[in-house]
């Protein structure tokens, strides 16, 4: 068989693929990755605009809502992120799974929630250590004049009420509401990329790498 014949053998496999069934295994990654500290996906980044120049930090995923098509995580109100948020909204999110080569890449809109019943739900039910979290006496990324852990003078079994209002008060959810995700699976036979649209009724889109 000629090189030519064995490309376009190659290209017809990859061309049948099922746009709907990678979505939901992607899908159902995020919903693995929630609960599986060691999945891949638990952790990802999250970039924002800052005036004119990029900001990533890595975060915890906390939920993922397959009908709205929105994931979520957690942050102290007083990161700079928020500010970030108010001021332009428009984010991305990127997860890299190894053992699958498979990278996801999210363009959306952030929205922040802050203080309702549903958050106070999530805040009685959190560990007493992630709870210490929230409670530090700095901002997350106020400058200082020498090393000073950003924790509580109590440890996390000496919580008390007041400590308890305070941490919440800082507490709160940033949801990604997706406009897109790009999936990306790394493969010696070549790179597949697609891109999903979900905010128009436009098709998977493959992609060129």
């Amino acid at each position: 068989m000629s090189v030519q014949n064995v490309k376009k053998n190659i290209n017809q496999r990859h061309n049948q693929v099922d746009f709907n069934k990678i979505l939901d295994t992607e899908f159902e990654e995020l919903n693995k990755a929630i609960k599986v500290a060691k999945h891949d996906y638990h952790t990802f980044t999250f970039a924002t605009i800052d005036s004119n120049t990029p900001q990533q930090r890595t975060v915890v995923l906390r939920s993922f809502e397959k009908r709205k098509n929105e994931i979520a995580f957690h942050s102290d109100l007083r990161s700079p992120k928020l500010n970030q948020i108010q001021l332009n909204c428009n984010v991305s999110a990127l997860f890299y799974d190894k053992v699958r080569k498979v990278q996801l890449r999210i363009i959306g809109k952030a929205v922040t929630t802050k203080n309702d019943g549903e958050l106070k739900k999530i805040w009685c039910l959190m560990k007493p250590d992630s709870k210490l979290c929230y409670m530090g006496p700095f901002s997350p990324s106020e400058k200082l004049d020498y090393f000073q852990p950003n924790l509580p003078i109590h440890d996390a079994d000496n919580i008390n009420v007041e400590s308890n209002e305070f941490g919440f008060r800082n507490f709160c959810r940033i949801t990604i509401k997706m406009k897109s995700i790009e999936w990306l699976k790394l493969s010696y036979e070549g790179h597949k990329r697609i891109l999903f649209h979900f905010t128009t009724k436009a098709q998977p889109q493959w992609l060129a790498t």
